[in-house]
């Protein structure tokens, strides 16, 4: 599996996500993997139902406008991270009852081990911490992004 710091800087990044709603949200960073070619257009159903799956199984959105929806896909020889930051925030069912505006969507192959559980542990470790989150949803670019979460 690659390192923290190349998954990250090879993520999408949607800043100033609009939708009404978390599952459009995940969707729109979805419909974007797959626009700039990380996803093949066939295996955009699946990811959606993957994810899907796993939120009604458990839920991710976290308190503090943080939610990181993940799935395992068979389409995936790699770690995929998207971002997705949404300035106004969604319900996303988050357990403070705060709108939830940062977006960290993971996909990870099937077989995948240890290694996505790592990324995921360090992931959630820098979302805890305010100035990065603070950073984050004040970012203008993909770099900026990226130099908060590294």
């Amino acid at each position: 599996m690659k390192a923290f710091q190349e998954i990250i800087q090879e993520s999408i990044v949607c800043l100033n996500m609009t939708e009404k709603d978390g599952l459009d949200v995940i969707e729109q960073l979805v419909r974007q993997a797959v626009q700039q070619g990380v996803l093949k257009p066939e295996d955009e159903e699946d990811v959606m139902r993957a994810i899907i799956n796993r939120e009604q199984s458990a839920p991710t959105a976290q308190p503090d406008g943080i939610a990181i929806p993940h799935g395992r896909v068979s389409c995936l020889t790699e770690v995929v991270f998207l971002l997705g930051l949404h300035s106004e925030g969604v319900d996303f069912g988050a357990p403070d009852g705060q709108p939830t505006r940062i977006f960290a969507l993971m996909l990870a192959p099937q077989s995948s081990g240890a290694g996505y559980i790592q990324f995921l542990a360090k992931l959630c470790q820098r979302l805890l911490n305010v100035s990065i989150r603070e950073r984050l949803l004040s970012a203008t670019s993909k770099q900026s992004v990226c130099d908060a979460l590294l």
